[in-house]
């Protein structure tokens, strides 16, 4: 399922008419629907070659109405995985920290969670990074909410990262997104009924 409404979809421009409707469309999705689409993600994810070989995966501890990633980072420690999750920097920017299972947390800026005493994270390679967002297209578009600070700490990381994997709800695919200069793009996306691959 995509965005309800053909013309209307026909009829968004801008970044700012996507995240509206969006936020709307995210705003009103049942909880418990919540819970069982990310269950599914998260079986696709696990599947993945590029989960199944990674030493370090980079994800997200997510909000209330996100794609879950729990089931992801557990699965992950038990293969002897190392997990890194974004935490906000003095400046305000964010980069990777090491999350360990059962370390406290804390809310951060914009009530995002964070380990409550950061060990940055400074490995050769993320082998996988798992993004959160409003929306994404089959091409591997994506729209955030708007900050930039995905696309600024993924261009930091650079080379760094193997394979940008976007994860969402199928309701949040969109056929085209806007996108600019500094969005960056995702190598695969994945909701609880598809993967696609851009590469």
């Amino acid at each position: 399922m995509t965005i309800r409404g053909t013309n209307r979809m026909n009829s968004l421009k801008t970044k700012a008419e996507w995240r509206k409707v969006m936020q709307q469309q995210r705003a009103g999705m049942d909880g418990a629907r919540v819970l069982t689409d990310s269950s599914r993600i998260a079986e696709r994810v696990i599947s993945l070659i590029e989960f199944k070989r990674a030493e370090v995966v980079f994800c997200y501890l997510a909000f209330s109405g996100e794609v879950q990633t729990e089931a992801i980072m557990e699965a992950a420690w038990k293969a002897g995985k190392r997990i890194a999750v974004p935490c906000s920097r003095d400046d305000g920017e964010y980069m990777p920290v090491w999350l360990t299972p059962g370390e406290p947390l804390i809310s951060g800026r914009f009530s995002v969670r964070q380990p409550a005493t950061p060990y940055w994270a400074k490995p050769d390679c993320f082998n996988l990074i798992l993004v959160p967002g409003l929306a994404f297209s089959e091409t591997g578009a994506r729209l955030g909410h708007g900050r930039g600070f995905y696309d600024r700490m993924l261009a930091r990381l650079g080379r760094h990262v193997e394979c940008k994997t976007g994860l969402c709800f199928s309701s949040q695919m969109a056929p085209c997104l806007p996108v600019t200069e500094h969005d960056v793009g995702m190598d695969v996306v994945i909701t609880e009924n598809a993967v696609y691959r851009t590469t």
